[in-house]
């Protein structure tokens, strides 16, 4: 019988701040084009950052009027629906104070902020909406900016409005505009549109396979962003997650579903039934970060890879350098692992390129096809057995493509509507499993020496993101489920089945999980959860103080785990037990639930609150007794501590000391059990 054991040490590395300089630390800004679309599709990233007291700005670029009118009375309404989704998130009295915000040129736009929540604000700049026919020159006003400098609109006053006047604006002048904004607001995350929608779905909207304002919108913001803002931007999918399998739980989505309902009752051009029930059960970035995005290096330490500001970083917890890619431009969320010295990464044409120790990038290109190469999915590699390395990716036609990189062609593994990245796993037998996530469910090759096949599963899994893959003595995925949001598990032994599931009703998955297996054998996987807090999974359930964004990541030993923090800087968390092995037996730390009384303390009601049963599945192997001065199970928490630059502790200092409050106010009490 096998199970998850949550004999794990936690250390937050963090830095440790008042709450009042944590919300200028954390500055988040959305733009996107009409009122109603950051809380569609940007939810409940948005709702989680205004919960966390982080300073929260929405740029919205366009009215958002369409050819309804009058125009400046429906653009009206559309804000007042906005303000009160905003005041509903917040917590707040729907009551906002309404000013001119000066931008390059003597161009003006409106803010509008909160008046209990001065750090929530609206900024509209009313642009034309593209479905407008009454602007100067006709509908498609956004898209004529962006293509033609030399177009010239005059932004929509709407009724209400605290401004004497409209602005005109030209290509240039929108760019400049945002890039003030940015300088403003000086955010640490940036949330915009998808400037590439995949053209395999929402062929209704022609070219753009999206709304145009969503698609330009996303193109300004990113372009304003090269000259005037180093925060870590996110793009977010539109209409076409309704082509996905809905990737929130049901709490979520209840939650959204309120948040929306706010402003539906401004705007009587939406409802709550279809398409936007569709909409509300999903939360996709465009490109999220790869499975593979943190290693273990040769010593040992943490090493981790991703793209900011157009640049590929390479960083171990206590500093960051740039990754020298010969010119080509890395796309975000591409960068992995497939080994300590062996990097994979795409660039924003779709081209795969592999580099290994101290060689020089080698380009892999792309798998054959006629569909456009930008749609490749982000990469995934793994060593294989004499130095060679397998790649694998969805190729653009939505199915699933591999290569080794001493070979010169890649082979189709078939496969349709593969919509996430794929994940590849070589197992101890030496076979390479590739597993992808697709509209049918999820998709299993095993290739060995004979060649590749797809595996029927034994049960039919839906994930609804990619598949985390590790490996001890045997060989682990991990996936959100669709229709439940729950985590599943599966191992591999004479075959691959389910060996556990995760209901984290009290704490529900926003990301897709990390997985990592400890003493060779334990899974424990890592999500964040509807607070956007690291929850890591075993037979109990912890919950990191401190919030992320997107998925955080296992090092391939199983020791660290990193995650972007909402405050736009990578966060490492230090899972180390006091000797150089994994072991359920003798760990001076121990994360478990209580369940008999500790002789000789008490644990804090601070961190016990937050631990759940969380997991069903098999029981703990009973060869891993737990004992604490003679009785079983019952420590609580040991060893849970915090340090920034000017706060040092050895991890394997055991005297029982206190620590200072950690960013949620509450001081920790580090308990010793002997």
């Amino acid at each position: 019988m096998r199970g998850f054991a949550a004999a794990i040490a936690l250390l937050l590395i963090a830095a440790l701040v008042d709450p009042a300089a944590a919300a200028q630390m954390r500055s988040h800004l959305q733009v996107v084009a009409h009122p109603d679309d950051d809380i569609l599709f940007m939810n409940p990233d948005l709702a989680i950052s205004i919960r966390s007291g982080a300073t929260v700005t929405t740029v919205f670029l366009t009215a958002g009027e369409s050819d309804v009118r009058p125009a400046g009375r429906y653009a009206a309404r559309r804000q007042a629906g906005a303000r009160a989704a905003f005041a509903a998130m917040a917590g707040a009295p729907d009551v906002w104070d309404r000013a001119g915000l000066p931008l390059p040129g003597g161009r003006q736009a409106e803010v509008q902020t909160l008046r209990d929540r001065p750090t929530v604000r609206l900024v509209f700049l009313n642009l034309p909406d593209d479905n407008d026919p009454h602007t100067a020159g006709g509908r498609h006003a956004l898209t004529r900016l962006w293509h033609d400098a030399a177009t010239r609109v005059e932004a929509l006053r709407p009724d209400g409005s605290v401004l004497a006047g409209s602005s005109i604006h030209d290509r240039a002048s929108v760019i400049d505009a945002l890039g003030e904004l940015y300088r403003r607001f000086a955010p640490t995350i940036v949330r915009t549109h998808d400037p590439e929608p995949d053209p395999r779905y929402q062929p209704q909207w022609g070219p753009h396979h999206n709304h145009p304002d969503h698609v330009m919108t996303a193109r300004f913001a990113e372009l304003a962003m090269r000259s005037a803002g180093s925060a870590h931007l996110i793009h977010y999918r539109d209409y076409n997650v309704a082509d996905a399998p809905p990737n929130l739980p049901a709490e979520i989505v209840a939650g959204k579903r309120e948040i929306f309902a706010r402003y539906a009752a401004h705007d009587a051009e939406v409802s709550m039934g279809e398409p936007y029930a569709t909409w509300l059960r999903s939360m996709r970035h465009r490109w999220p970060w790869n499975t593979n995005w943190a290693t273990t290096g040769r010593d040992g330490e943490p090493v981790y890879v991703y793209v900011r500001g157009g640049k590929l970083l390479r960083g171990n917890g206590s500093r960051e350098s740039v990754v020298d890619t010969g010119g080509f431009v890395p796309r975000a969320g591409s960068p992995g692992f497939a080994g300590p010295d062996t990097l994979v990464v795409q660039d924003r044409t779709g081209a795969i390129f592999l580099k290994s120790g101290p060689d020089r990038w080698q380009d892999l290109g792309s798998p054959p096809t006629d569909a456009p190469l930008g749609q490749v999915g982000p990469p995934a590699a793994v060593a294989a057995p004499g130095g060679r390395v397998l790649v694998a990716v969805r190729n653009a036609r939505g199915g699933v493509s591999v290569r080794f990189a001493d070979q010169a062609a890649w082979t189709d593994l078939g496969g349709t509507g593969v919509d996430d990245a794929v994940s590849v796993l070589l197992a101890g037998t030496g076979e390479a499993h590739v597993f992808a996530t697709a509209q049918a469910g999820l998709l299993h090759w095993r290739l060995d020496g004979t060649g590749s096949r797809l595996v029927a599963p034994p049960e039919t899994h839906h994930p609804a993101g990619s598949v985390a893959v590790a490996r001890g003595h045997r060989a682990f995925a991990a996936f959100r489920e669709a229709a439940t949001g729950r985590v599943v598990v599966l191992g591999e032994h004479a075959g691959w089945s389910v060996v556990a599931t995760a209901a984290t009703t009290a704490t529900p998955a926003t990301s897709d999980p990390a997985l990592a297996v400890l003493d060779g054998d334990i899974p424990v996987v890592a999500v964040r959860d509807g607070e956007g807090r690291i929850v890591v999974l075993g037979t109990t359930m912890a919950v990191l103080p401190g919030r992320i964004v997107g998925r955080p990541a296992f090092t391939s030993d199983g020791r660290h785990l990193v995650a972007l923090g909402d405050d736009g800087r990578m966060h490492l968390t230090s899972l180390l037990p006091e000797g150089r092995r994994f072991s359920p037996r003798g760990l001076s730390f121990l994360l478990q639930r209580p369940q008999r009384p500790h002789r000789g303390g008490s644990v804090s009601h601070d961190l016990t609150q937050a631990f759940g049963p969380g997991w069903s599945g098999f029981p703990l192997d009973q060869r891993y007794p737990r004992t604490c001065s003679g009785v079983p199970t019952c420590v609580g928490v040991v060893g849970l501590t915090y340090r920034n630059q000017d706060y040092q502790r050895s991890l394997r200092d055991r005297h029982a000391r206190s620590v200072p409050p950690h960013p949620e106010g509450r001081g920790i009490r580090r308990l010793e059990i002997r």
